[in-house]
């Protein structure tokens, strides 16, 4: 999502750091005044991709055509577009309470939708030097730091962070040695997801959080190994 949210500000730190940037809105998106604010830059290009609709996902792989995508950031939003439900959620109601259509809902933005992406945008990745699928979890995927409720947001970050160390595991047996996993901790920032509350500051999460990105499989980011779990200035989370 280019165009809001956290992946509205990794788009603009990109762009200022001399990126081409292929951001993405959801189709029902495409009029909205946010989606002509994120397509300010020139050197910003936007697909239509919904993380629900495997179809959107493989077409706007086809339309990024033979390019070398360098980064790809899995940062998956609302599955309930019309409303701010997903956070409402968040409010330590047992599972009990819960639904199986919410659980569903989030498996298909937070897993499904980012397993679908990194497939179809692999041959990209594979044409870089260095190809990194960044998943943006969260803390609430820690199993250890779990203090009850939330158990659909839960359990779905949890799923992703599984995926990303599978793929960095499958990756390395398929000899795919240049392209990289990792699942960060983006902070508890405020957004529109988030009903705009929040506990970390935004502009000293995303800053971190882009030079994590870029020093991510670098020499100077050795410590951190594909399939990792960290937080959005390294520190590794606890699974």
């Amino acid at each position: 999502g280019a165009n809001r949210g956290i992946g509205f500000q990794l788009v603009s730190r990109f762009l200022e750091q001399g990126y081409t940037v292929h951001g993405t809105v959801r189709p029902q998106m495409k009029n909205d005044p946010s989606v002509s604010d994120a397509s300010l830059n020139p050197r910003a290009k936007l697909l239509e991709l919904d993380f629900t609709i495997e179809e959107t996902i493989l077409q706007a792989a086809k339309d990024f055509g033979d390019h070398v995508l360098d980064i790809l950031v899995n940062c998956a939003g609302d599955p309930l577009t019309h409303s701010l439900r997903l956070y409402y959620l968040w409010d330590d109601k047992p599972f009990t309470e819960q639904s199986a259509d919410d659980l569903l809902s989030h498996f298909k933005v937070n897993v499904v939708g980012p397993f679908l992406a990194s497939k179809a945008f692999s041959p990209a990745l594979e044409r870089s030097p260095l190809g990194k699928i960044i998943n943006v979890s969260s803390d609430f995927a820690s199993i250890t730091d779990n203090t009850g409720g939330n158990a659909c947001y839960r359990v779905s970050k949890t799923a992703l962070n599984q995926l990303t160390k599978n793929m960095a595991l499958d990756l390395n047996k398929l000899g795919v040695s240049n392209v990289r996993t990792l699942a960060v901790h983006p902070g508890y920032v405020a957004t529109k997801m988030t009903g705009y509350h929040g506990e970390d500051d935004m502009e000293t999460c995303m800053n971190g959080l882009v030079q994590l990105i870029e020093r991510f499989g670098t020499d100077d980011g050795k410590a951190i190994a594909s399939g990792a779990y960290v937080r959005w200035n390294g520190d590794h989370m606890s699974y």
